[in-house]
């Protein structure tokens, strides 16, 4: 099953009771338990980095750290990253302050015009809209090239030329080079293989 596939499962299931589910397996039992042991880790400690994330993974159930990384991903992929979680909320107690100062500022009339102009500059700077919106990418519509390895230089299209005689060309090659290749012919020992 795809790795996406996993994630879709383990989406419907993550916070239910994995003994009533019927259609979880063994292994998958264990992985969405680790996923809930890093996501509450995660919340008691938003700031908590990878490493240690990693290695309470590693310490608690036992696997490696290639697996515990690939676990930490699927974690953000399926639960969001809890530091960007605590990032939105200061972002959005900024900007409600910013309306509610200029929504005062409106209120006083003219005598409140440069706090009104500073406070909606602000808001504006803060939300970078100043700036032009990054393009976003469709990383799910990008389609991976196949690529197969060959020995054949014809596949260059058509910068390089086939050899007519390649039999011919290697010794010639080899022929010109030859006396420029080092061989060093150290003694060496018989090793007893009952020893």
């Amino acid at each position: 099953m795809s790795r996406k596939c996993n994630l879709d499962k383990f989406r419907d299931v993550l916070f239910s009771d994995i003994s009533e589910d019927k259609t979880l397996l063994p292994v998958e039992r264990d992985q969405l338990k680790r996923y809930r042991a890093a996501f509450h880790l995660s919340l008691e400690n938003p700031s908590m980095p990878d490493k240690k994330l990693r290695d309470f993974l590693m310490n608690e159930f036992g696997i490696e750290q290639s697996q515990a990384y690939r676990d930490i991903g699927n974690i953000r992929i399926l639960l969001g990253n809890v530091r960007n979680a605590g990032k939105e909320w200061v972002r959005y107690l900024v900007n409600e302050t910013l309306k509610e100062a200029i929504t005062k500022a409106n209120g006083a009339g003219t005598k409140k015009l440069k706090e009104l102009i500073a406070a909606a500059g602000m808001l504006g700077k803060y939300n970078r809209l100043d700036k032009e919106d990054a393009l976003e990418i469709p990383w799910d519509e990008i389609i991976v090239q196949d690529i197969e390895p060959t020995s054949d230089p014809t596949v260059l299209s058509g910068k390089v030329k086939p050899l007519k005689n390649k039999e011919e060309e290697i010794r010639k090659m080899y022929e010109k080079y030859k006396g420029e290749i080092e061989l060093d012919y150290s003694d060496y020992e018989e090793v007893d293989k009952d020893e």
